[in-house]
């Protein structure tokens, strides 16, 4: 009860718009019912109303049937009080209207049984039709030859037949009689399927020539000639594949590029061939010149080997080629045909190069104008699994199995110098290494190193407050005041051995452990310390011994 005053109170709060939806729901729900059962009530009402038509037909025309002998019955006990020819009558009508009346048993089952027969026949027709088998009877010079399933068979044969009179050479004349009529004939137990090529042989036999049973020997489908027996012709070109030196490892797949056919059937006598005949024909090879384009990285004695000739022969087709070649050039050759080619697949494992991509980059390490490797570029290597495949020992195609990529290839980087810092003046020129730049943006040389005061650093003389920049990237190992006389100084650790220090400055503009690169702001020309006018005073210490600044410097650039 709790719980269903705890529904009423919560509809009561939520007030009606909640009750009209589920109102809403219900009365979809009962709509959706009532239709289904209609639905099907009607569906219900009509079958039995077939039903019911269908009962009340066969009992009326019982009830008819009953009617009328009962009718029949009352006119024989009529006729029998009369007695004599009257009864008789009266009982033989009975009988034949009940036996063979309009509504007599007899028409009657007439009408209800023979459909039902003629439906099993035509079902018995249409079974006993479905499992006989049908062929085309080939009648060819008045005689029937066989069945085949497909006027195509016969022409098949008609080619074979033409193959095989086409082996013949000069103007002689073969006469056949092409005429043929097909006609669908089922298949009994005496007749037999005949193949194209038993058709071939009937059709050859009609001809006026002479005609020898054998084996004919097919080349991509091409007569060649006829042998009595082809074992030994075929144990030779087997044992020549078997016992082919193909020079190389990792081999497989050795056999004839033409795909070769025996056909035992009837053949004009004058195709037929002794055996040491057709193996002749069939290894024989001869040499055909050609044109090769070379490749890349082809020599002269590359392309000799590729095509088995000797360099000397070659190197005289060639006089433009003795000592190289080069790709895409046109180069005489002689090739070898066989007249069965031997091809061969070897597998192999090559080793190849990635070529490095270039890049150039703008550094402040080297001046404007200037351009040079920072870092030199490598070759990647690939290492891959390939199919070659050979022609009587020339390489004809290849294809990549897979590849796998051993080394990247390190990309070349071109450094193009944006360090603009230089003198004032052309007139200022160090031709040093140029390892370290030029430190102030303009200025001139106001003290040489080692002057007549012992001056362990160059001097450069420019207005005051004029930037001061690194010469060389580094690390500020020492920013500011400095009371040896330096004034306002920056030292910078170049991490190889060497040090720059920057003195006089009016003020710093990099604190000490800060890293720099060069061409960076590090602080203003001055006149602090040790000083008689604005200037900066520059050193280059290695292993803390100082050296000649000019060594280092070089604005010719």
């Amino acid at each position: 009860m709790n719980f269903f005053r705890g529904i009423v109170n919560l509809l009561a709060l939520a007030g009606l718009a909640p009750i009209k939806f589920i109102a809403g729901i219900l009365n979809l729900i009962c709509g959706i019912v009532v239709f289904l059962f209609s639905e099907i009530f009607s569906l219900l009402k009509g079958v039995f109303r077939d039903i019911f038509s269908l009962v009340r037909f066969f009992s009326e025309s019982f009830r008819h049937r009953v009617n009328m002998s009962n009718e029949l019955l009352k006119n024989i006990r009529s006729a029998k009080k009369q007695g004599g020819e009257v009864y008789r009558n009266a009982v033989a009508e009975f009988i034949g209207s009940f036996l063979f009346g309009e509504e007599g048993v007899f028409y009657t089952a007439f009408n209800y049984i023979m459909p039902v027969v003629s439906v099993i026949f035509l079902i018995g027709v249409i079974k006993y039709g479905s499992g006989l088998e049908y062929g085309i009877a080939v009648e060819y010079n008045g005689r029937e030859l066989g069945i085949i399933s497909a006027e195509a068979d016969f022409d098949e044969a008609q080619q074979e037949v033409q193959k095989r009179i086409s082996y013949l050479e000069g103007d002689e004349t073969v006469r056949l009689n092409s005429s043929a009529s097909f006609s669908l004939k089922i298949i009994s137990d005496t007749d037999r399927y005949v193949s194209s090529v038993e058709l071939a042989n009937e059709m050859l036999s009609s001809s006026n020539q002479e005609l020898a049973e054998g084996w004919g020997i097919y080349v991509d489908g091409e007569f060649i000639g006829a042998v009595q027996n082809k074992d030994r012709v075929e144990d030779t070109l087997i044992d020549r594949l078997i016992n082919y030196d193909t020079g190389a490892v990792n081999v497989r797949d050795v056999s004839y590029v033409n795909k070769v056919e025996y056909k035992q059937g009837i053949y004009l006598t004058d195709s037929m061939m002794e055996d040491t005949e057709a193996i002749k024909l069939l290894t024989s090879s001869k040499d055909k010149k050609t044109v090769y384009v070379a490749q890349q990285g082809d020599t002269p004695v590359t392309i000799s080997r590729k095509f088995n000739m000797e360099l000397e022969d070659f190197q005289e087709m060639n006089p433009i080629a003795k000592t190289y070649v080069t790709a895409g050039q046109m180069l005489n050759v002689v090739e070898h045909e066989s007249f069965l080619p031997i091809q061969y697949i070897r597998d192999m494992e090559t080793l190849s190069f990635l070529d490095y991509e270039t890049m150039e980059t703008e550094t402040s390490s080297l001046n404007v104008g200037v351009k040079e490797i920072i870092v030199k570029g490598v070759k990647g290597e690939k290492v891959s699994n390939v199919e070659i495949t050979y022609v009587d020992g020339i390489e004809k195609s290849r294809k990549t199995l897979s590849s796998k990529i051993t080394r990247e290839p390190v990309m070349e980087q071109i450094g193009i110098g944006i360090y603009s810092a230089k003198p004032a003046s052309s007139d200022t020129v160090l031709s040093g290494t140029g390892e370290f730049g030029w430190p102030v943006d303009g200025g001139w040389i106001s003290d040489t190193f080692i002057s007549n005061r012992n001056h362990q650093g160059l001097d450069i003389a420019a207005d005051m407050n004029t930037e001061i920049y690194a010469a060389e990237e580094g690390t500020v190992i020492a920013s500011g005041w400095n009371s040896g006389g330096y004034g306002n100084v920056v030292m910078i650790d170049h991490g190889n051995g060497y040090q720059t220090l920057y003195a006089h400055m009016n003020r710093t503009a990099v604190l000490s452990g800060q890293t720099v690169s060069k061409g960076q702001l590090i602080g203003y020309v001055g006149s602090t310390g040790d000083s008689s006018g604005p200037h900066c005073h520059f050193e280059v210490r290695y292993n803390g011994v100082c050296h000649d600044p000019a060594s280092y410097l070089n604005t010719s650039g």
